[in-house]
């Protein structure tokens, strides 16, 4: 260590100099100032997407105003290293940096490194490392300074963050983030080690993801990111004191521990958002929200009541933990329409509720406490959620009518589903601790488009009978199943019908093979399905006519047991359940597999149930009596490209056995049927590998989508995968202009087609703002998009069209 002992005594010279920088830290202003980037006293947010695309030295308080990144050596802990010592610069890496080992079996990829894929939204980064060390044992530490310059004293501080796991090296023993704080001086030089740190425990997460695959992860999934919140109270009894005092600083502090036996992990942090209070009004225990009276500026809602609730930066805090107890009189209305203005249930000392009836016309952000509850029984309620905590419930209670309940998407802590009725997801919905469905009622859930995910440490409380996750479109339902053999249900069904009892039990038990699995299930079992899990040609005899789809996040490394059940009115006739096996559908191969393997189990219940062990390979699954039969046709590969002004498809098969021809058939864009465009005679029977090829001479300038339909000598046909063909215009399809803006924008399409266009627009913290449904002509075209009233940030839009899911950054300025 002589060499690393000299750099660092070489850095120490100048190591204050780089803490204490000219440039200033990010200060909380009365109105926002442009010269120093302040937003007045809107909430912080640091996204690390400004470092996007650099591999450079990062300079404490400057590269990214107010943030710090240090560490410390085990063998030297009172010197504290800037990430930058010897001129080391922090690059890109999509956590396949971590997996690499020099000839010493040392990790290459120990440092520090701004995370993010290198394909699906490359600009969206992460500021962290690979928690290993090639050197010494140590700590690193991310720092975010605030300086209050408001004039006013910043009472409570709201903190939020995400942790995210971009590497795993199956360690977990200090696979953890900490996080601290310390008020200081302005003269202070912004220290990460010395002075005095106070915990935030709420703050403080362990990797999630430290027994799946060893390998690299997509951070930004929900299985791999972990969001948490906590709240700095200034009631002077807590360790925050009276708040933040005009003219005072406060560094925020994350740490994680540098060490290859027991860490080894790729973290970082996204999406900080801290929020300031220093206007705050409280409600009495009883009386009308909408009523100015019922508010004051005392904890118990006395003293000097609002004027409006039109005000910027207002906090309301809702007291009084009555249940169904509606606070609003017939017709009143409570809008909260406040830049940076919200309605808080709850305080972090003390629980509350809030009932929104089906009358009720409550418009404004709301933010959840520990331990609150927000009730909602009302169709479509103009709410916004807003920050959840993972102690809190929101329960949706079915209108009286029974009218249509939409869920809104968003990271719930605890939500609870309430009397039967039809209830449909509005947006994807993450659950981090609890989701519960009314054991009284038949409770059925529709997802449509979205998925609902629970995280690993989240319960699920249903009744396998009354209540049923409907995947009545793409959506699916998402759980973590662990390496250990524990069973994990997936209560899917694809009607919300009682009896329609298809629910999937998933289990493994081979080291590091957790992984997150979604499910959803329809009706008819098909001989074909294409690679957007399109099924083509049902078949009507001797299955169970469903099929579920069944997908792993992290491709590799299972070893699963899959039991599907049915029941006996899904039998198509010529089922026999004693003969009966789960197959699997190969993409690859373009078929069913066929195949009843020798460790496959029958499971006697009713509904009834069959279970296939050892499920390497993912994609759909489907239970049949059928005897395995050879394949006519062994289609090993299917291809078209677009080749001067035509497109050109070549496929080629293994064997074939009695194929008498191929009809290859091509679908524009916007029509809703394949449509043949030519035919290749087949080989008959053959045991040799055949290649083949058809030219499109009249392609459409558009896309297009082609697959082969393949006959058999008696008739019986199949299909191929269904491959695209992009247009061959150069010109941006989708773009935002102008970007960034002030708040409107306009979606401009250019399409070959009309179009049906479906997204969202999510803000920093993944909920969704705006939902978007319209049909678009075809060639240039365009949308307003309005984010006037949200706050300054980063925006995403994520737009399905019929080929592609499309994903564009947002700024509003």
């Amino acid at each position: 260590m002589p060499s690393l002992f000299t750099r660092i005594c070489a850095l120490t010279m100048g190591l204050f100099g780089l803490l204490n920088v000219a440039q200033a830290q990010y200060v909380f202003k009365s109105t926002p100032d442009a010269s120093i980037g302040s937003k007045g006293l809107a909430p912080y947010e640091q996204n690390f997407d400004a470092l996007s695309g650099t591999n450079a030295q990062f300079v404490n308080n400057q590269t990214l105003r107010g943030v710090y990144a240090t560490f410390t050596l085990n063998s030297y802990p009172n010197y504290e290293i800037p990430s930058n010592y010897s001129g080391k610069t922090i690059p890109a890496d999509n956590g396949s940096k971590g997996a690499s080992l020099n000839s010493a079996g040392q990790p290459n990829g120990a440092g520090w490194y701004h995370f993010g894929s290198n394909t699906i939204n490359p600009t969206d980064r992460a500021l962290g490392g690979i928690a290993a060390t090639t050197t010494d044992k140590g700590v690193g530490y991310l720092g975010i300074r605030l300086r209050n310059n408001s004039g006013v004293l910043i009472k409570n501080l709201d903190i939020s963050y995400a942790m995210e796991q971009w590497y795993n090296s199956g360690k977990l023993d200090k696979a953890e983030v900490k996080v601290a704080f310390r008020k200081l001086t302005a003269n202070d030089n912004g220290s990460l080690i010395a002075g005095e740190w106070k915990d935030i425990s709420e703050l403080a997460v362990k990797a999630p993801s430290t027994e799946a695959t060893i390998t690299n992860s997509d951070g930004n999934s929900s299985t791999n990111r972990r969001v948490k919140r906590a709240k700095l109270f200034g009631d002077k009894t807590d360790k925050f004191g009276a708040g933040l005092a005009d003219g005072e600083d406060i560094m925020i502090r994350w740490s994680y521990i540098f060490d290859t036996d027991t860490n080894g992990n790729g973290l970082s942090l996204d999406d900080v958002v801290i929020s300031p209070e220093t206007k705050i009004f409280y409600s009495k225990e009883k009386g009308s929200l909408s009523d100015l009276a019922t508010w004051g500026i005392n904890a118990d809602g006395t003293g000097t009541a609002p004027t409006s609730f039109t005000s910027d930066n207002t906090t309301y805090y809702v007291r009084g933990n009555a249940l169904l107890i509606d606070r609003l009189p017939t017709g009143a209305t409570l809008q909260i329409t406040g830049s940076n203005s919200r309605l808080v249930v709850g305080t972090p000392d003390k629980e509350a509720a809030l009932y929104v009836s089906t009358n009720d016309n409550i418009k404004a952000i709301v933010n959840v406490e520990k331990k609150s509850t927000l009730q909602i029984e009302n169709n479509n309620s103009a709410i916004t959620l807003g920050s959840l905590d993972n102690e809190s419930l929101v329960e949706y209670i079915t209108p009286n009518g029974g009218a249509t309940q939409y869920i809104k998407g968003g990271h719930y802590g605890k939500i609870k589903f309430t009397r039967g009725g039809d209830k449909v997801l509005a947006g994807s919905v993450i659950v981090s601790n609890k989701a519960e469905f009314d054991d009284h009622f038949f409770v059925p859930l529709r997802l449509q488009e979205f998925d609902f995910t629970l995280l690993k440490e989240a319960e699920l409380q249903m009744d396998k009978v009354k209540a049923l996750f409907v995947t009545d479109g793409k959506g699916g339902l998402r759980q973590t199943v662990d390496s250990k053999g524990h069973e994990v249900t997936f209560q899917v069904a694809a009607t919300a019908d009682q009896n329609d009892q298809t629910r999937v039990i998933l289990s493994q038990d081979a080291p590091n093979s957790e992984d997150t699995y979604k499910v959803r299930v329809i009706n008819g079992a098909y001989a074909s399905y294409d690679a957007n899990e399109v099924p083509y040609n049902p078949i009507s005899k001797g299955v169970v006519t469903k099929t579920w789809f069944i997908s792993e996040e992290v491709v590799g490394g299972s070893d699963i047991a899959v039991q599907t059940f049915w029941n006996k009115k899904d039998e198509a006739p010529g089922f026999d359940v004693a003969k009966a096996y789960v197959d699997h559908y190969s993409k690859s191969k373009n078929s069913w597999d066929n195949k009843k393997d020798s460790n496959d189990e029958d499971v006697v219940l009713e509904p009834k149930a069959k279970k296939k062990k050892g499920v390497k390979n993912f994609s759909p699954f489907g239970v049949t009596s059928a005897t395995p039969v050879p394949l006519p046709v062994q289609l090993v590969r299917f291809d078209a490209q677009r080749k001067g002004t035509a497109v050109v498809c070549n496929w080629a098969t293994a064997v074939e056995l009695n194929n008498a021809y191929f009809e290859v058939e091509r679908k524009l864009e916007g029509q809703t049927s394949f449509r043949s465009i030519g035919r290749v005679i087949g080989a008959g029977t053959s045991s040799q590998g055949r290649t083949y090829t058809f030219s499109d001479e009249q392609p459409s300038v558009g896309v297009a989508y082609y697959r082969l339909r393949q006959v058999d000598t008696d008739g019986t046909l199949a299909f191929s995968p269904v491959v695209m063909v992009a247009s061959n215009s150069k010109a941006a399809v989708v773009s935002v202009v102008p970007n960034p803006s002030a708040g409107r924008f306009e979606l401009l399409t250019n399409l070959a087609q009309p179009t049906r266009l479906q997204g969202s627009i999510f803000n920093a913290m993944g909920r969704q703002i705006i939902a978007l449904d319209k049909s678009v002509t075809a060639g240039p075209s365009s949308t307003q998009l309005d984010l006037s009233n949200q706050p300054a940030g980063i925006y995403i839009l994520q737009l399905r069209t019929p080929q592609a899911l499309t994903t564009i950054r947002m700024v509003k300025q």
